[in-house]
């Protein structure tokens, strides 16, 4: 036979309606004592809740739902781990859906999860579904992370893409350099990519430094595409009217230029310096290392988990939408000339 919570409540010495609180996490008037007395029965008998009969009485499928952009990219691991870990710790389970920057992906998966009666949703847009965002928030909280979409009034977690490339452009600055290319993703729709844009142009503007539209070179993560594009770019040719420096916008941007300036034959920071926004686990551990504008992704993750859970959890959530802005930082490295100006 099955052990039932009323054969937990019996031997704790408790009602069933403390050991349905000790489940659900409700410790707030619960004492110490009482707690650890259930959490040693429950051990002790082996005992698993019933989560089907937990979700039709409370209406709840204690699971979340969560879509990245691209489940390759070092910062959706990142972010990922971030949310499974808080999420985890709180009882919830985690549907994670990659949607590979395709709109028409996020959009099937958006009403897949809605039709899974998820909790709530965690999502890294495309920026193309606002409206089916807003929708789905009527009814299921929702939470944006890296992404900024005011007219949906939802929960959002970013970070300060504007300061991250202030520090960038300042930097390279410092180091002697005046021509900085820039190479970024397609950002129609997709709100960082756009504001490191609109960074990038500012800050060279700030420095009197000239914006030339040919030196802001969009582009897919394909390494054969980045490295036509920088050969026309950095390649053979008058040296004193092409760049020496480019900021990525991304780290998979990073990875590619890096690894089609080696093939080039172009040694960097000595030919063409480069610097990325976001860190990944290799970057300091090429040659050279890498410097770039890191985000506190994990955190970001955590975060957008938390304010989740605390709408879910609220007795009365809160109408107005938050919006959480982590800073990023300047990590010095090697790629940028650093060692020679030291």
């Amino acid at each position: 036979m099955p052990v039932t919570i009323a054969e937990v409540a019996r031997r704790s010495g408790v009602s069933k309606s403390t050991v349905s609180r000790y489940l659900n996490g409700l410790y707030d008037h619960m004492g110490v004592d009482t707690r650890d007395r259930i959490a040693q029965v429950i051990a002790e008998l082996d005992y698993r809740p019933n989560a089907l009969a937990r979700s039709l009485k409370q209406k709840r499928t204690h699971t979340v739902g969560a879509i990245v952009a691209n489940i390759l990219n070092p910062f959706s691991t990142s972010i990922i781990r971030g949310i499974e870990d808080t999420l985890q710790e709180a009882g919830f389970n985690l549907i994670l859906c990659n949607a590979d920057d395709d709109p028409v992906k996020e959009r099937d998966y958006v009403n897949m999860l809605v039709d899974k009666q998820i909790d709530g949703l965690i999502v890294n847009t495309t920026g193309c579904n606002n409206s089916l965002i807003a929708q789905v928030n009527q009814h299921t909280p929702v939470v944006l992370i890296d992404r900024k979409a005011p007219e949906i009034g939802v929960d959002t977690v970013t970070v300060d893409s504007a300061s991250g490339v202030r520090q960038a452009i300042d930097h390279m600055v410092a180091l002697g350099h005046r021509r900085i290319a820039m190479f970024t993703l397609p950002y129609d729709h997709v709100s960082p990519r756009l504001e490191r844009v609109q960074a990038y142009q500012a800050a060279l503007a700030g420095h009197g430094l000239p914006v030339r539209e040919e030196w802001l070179i969009r582009t897919g993560i394909a390494e054969a595409d980045i490295a036509a594009k920088l050969q026309e770019l950095v390649g053979a040719g008058d040296s004193d009217a092409k760049p020496t420096a480019i900021f990525c916008a991304n780290n998979l941007i990073t990875m590619s230029v890096v690894r089609a300036l080696k093939k080039m034959g172009l040694a960097i920071p000595d030919k063409v310096s480069v610097l990325g926004f976001d860190d990944w686990d290799w970057a300091e551990l090429i040659e050279p290392p890498i410097t770039v504008v890191a985000q506190p992704v994990y955190d970001m993750g955590n975060k957008a988990a938390t304010m989740l859970i605390k709408r879910l959890k609220a007795a009365r959530p809160p109408k107005r939408p938050a919006t959480v802005m982590f800073k990023p930082e300047l990590i010095k490295r090697k790629s940028c000339g650093e060692q020679e100006a030291e």
